[in-house]
């Protein structure tokens, strides 16, 4: 792994990059909200030290909120079908925060599992993920619990961490990070000498909520999906879907045809487990009648189900869900209390 010194601050290395011509998203505000956005000029970039992390993740640059997958067209019987291809325009995604890289390394496995999505795939092949370490948290924030870190490089590109000088240092972690280096090496210098590890990122770690026992947990879950204390559990959700919609891991869509005359459209559309509707059969069953059956089919696939398949936990404990949920239902809370219960 080559290390380098930002010579300059954050603000003039995004201002490099644009004069290169590159296409950058970076957390700025819309309005009052914090979110990733496309950039033209580097001061509408917010400083990395001035926030904990966005209110969305930047899954939807890979998985965006809604996209045609088909477009098509009619007259009588006669049905014209086209479709749809994903931009093949290259990013550069800067500001990331480590859970939110390290959660492309896990729905990488499900939209390259037995359906290859190449909408997804192609836009995270030209996508460099630039992340900064944590300069703070939250009560909200539990990464250590599902092995993650204020300063990981999972899922990164480029790692870029502060010495006790203030001064950035970039950990490239990918040959797309280094062309990204290379693109503007006249800021950097590269780092022979062994860098020094500054007590902040470890000061952070320390402050975090215990970690959670995810394989206890697993056990328990394994055992108890009649539990009643899903019941218990669920009763304060209001089935908002929320806590999906913000999470960088959930990546359920619906598939719905957009009409107009005779012609139309096929979209792909987030969507959330959370939703009364989500499972309806067009029979009229649903197998999740009740907001006890679909709560716990979230916690199921974070710890339980997407471990099964790909001995992965479905989440990087952002905290988002804790943060956005208006009626305060931790997850981390929920998980921990169930491993205290006795295994039926």
């Amino acid at each position: 792994m080559k290390i380098y010194k930002l010579k300059t601050g954050y603000t003039e290395f995004l201002g490099a990059l644009l004069q290169k011509g590159k296409n950058v998203i970076a957390p700025r505000f819309a309005g009052r909200t914090l979110l990733f956005g496309k950039i033209d000029k580097a001061e509408e970039a917010v400083l990395p030290e001035k926030y904990i992390n966005t209110v969305r993740s930047a899954k939807e640059f890979m998985f965006p909120v809604t996209e045609a997958v088909v477009e098509f067209s009619f007259r009588n019987k006669d049905v014209k079908i086209h479709d749809a291809h994903p931009e093949e325009d290259e990013k550069l995604i800067v500001g990331l925060r480590p859970c939110d890289a390290a959660a492309f390394t896990i729905t990488d496995d499900i939209f390259n599992y037995e359906y290859k999505d190449e909408f997804y795939l192609t836009r995270r092949r030209n996508a460099a993920l630039i992340t900064f370490a944590c300069e703070s948290i939250d009560e909200a924030c539990f990464c250590t619990s599902v092995g993650l870190k204020p300063d990981s490089i999972q899922g990164s590109d480029i790692l870029f961490k502060k010495n006790s000088a203030g001064t950035y240092i970039a950990y490239v972690n990918s040959e797309k990070g280094q062309k990204v280096i290379d693109s503007v090496k006249e800021l950097f210098e590269e780092v022979i000498e062994v860098v020094e590890d500054i007590p902040l990122y470890r000061d952070l770690e320390n402050k975090m909520r215990s970690p959670l026992d995810t394989v206890k947990i697993k056990e328990w879950l394994d055992k108890n999906f009649e539990s009643p204390l899903w019941d218990e559990y669920s009763s304060r959700c209001l089935g908002c879907g929320s806590c999906a919609y913000l999470c960088p891991t959930c990546h359920c869509f619906d598939i719905v045809d957009e009409t107009k005359y005779s012609q139309g459209l096929r979209r792909k559309n987030w969507d959330a487990c959370q939703f009364p509707l989500f499972t309806l059969h067009a029979s009229g069953h649903n197998p999740r009648e009740v907001q006890s059956k679909r709560y716990r089919q979230r916690v199921m696939h974070k710890f339980k189900y997407y471990s099964d398949r790909f001995n992965k936990t479905l989440c990087t404990g952002c905290g988002r869900c804790v943060r956005s949920c208006p009626v305060n239902l931790d997850i981390y809370q929920v998980v921990s209390e169930l491993t205290k219960e006795e295994t039926a």
